[in-house]
């Protein structure tokens, strides 16, 4: 049998094992969980209505002026022969699936935890500063407001309320330097 494959039976069957024993609570914590998330979507979609985690983005020119927010969450266009493979909307929905990773995260945070030390954080981190560059490009440069040669960026996952469309700010970061 190849090893890969004991390998990843051995991690579910410890996984099982660790169900068996854990509390009986709604709320599945601990870092052995967070290693299972990888293989699962976020699911709290359907423990009701309410808002949606989206992630916004800006930068800061070599001048100092920051562009204005812009909310990362692009949409695709169709094609039927997407029934059959479909990579693009698929990372798409994998990285919304991340920001909602992250606004779960935030809201089971202890008092005094700091979000920056979770992996969700680092990884919207990175996925922010992809949104910042994917922002510049697509934009000419004439009518850009956002700067050509950006020194930082910032990002916030916002809560979105449908169907008014009114946003409620969850988290927002520090300034980060564009070269880390």
């Amino acid at each position: 049998m190849d090893l890969f494959v004991i390998m990843v039976v051995a991690y579910f069957a410890l996984l099982g094992l660790a169900m068996v024993f854990r509390k009986k609570t709604r709320t599945v914590s601990g870092p052995w969980w967070f290693l299972l998330r990888a293989f699962f979507p976020n699911w709290q979609f359907f423990h009701g209505l309410g808002a949606a985690p989206r992630l916004w983005v800006r930068t800061m020119g070599p001048d100092g002026q920051w562009s204005d927010w812009r909310m990362h969450f692009p949409r695709k266009t169709r094609h039927p022969l997407q029934w059959l493979h479909n990579p693009d909307v698929n990372l798409t929905l994998s990285h919304q699936n991340l920001v909602e990773h992250l606004s779960s995260d935030i809201q089971d945070l202890p008092e005094n935890g700091d979000i920056r030390t979770y992996a969700s954080y680092r990884l919207v981190t990175r996925l922010a500063k992809q949104a910042a560059m994917a922002h510049g490009a697509e934009s000419s440069p004439l009518s850009s407001d956002d700067p050509a040669d950006p020194r930082s960026f910032q990002f916030e996952v916002r809560l979105l309320f449908l169907p008014n469309q009114q946003a409620s700010l969850l988290l927002q970061s520090p300034v980060l330097p564009w070269t880390a």
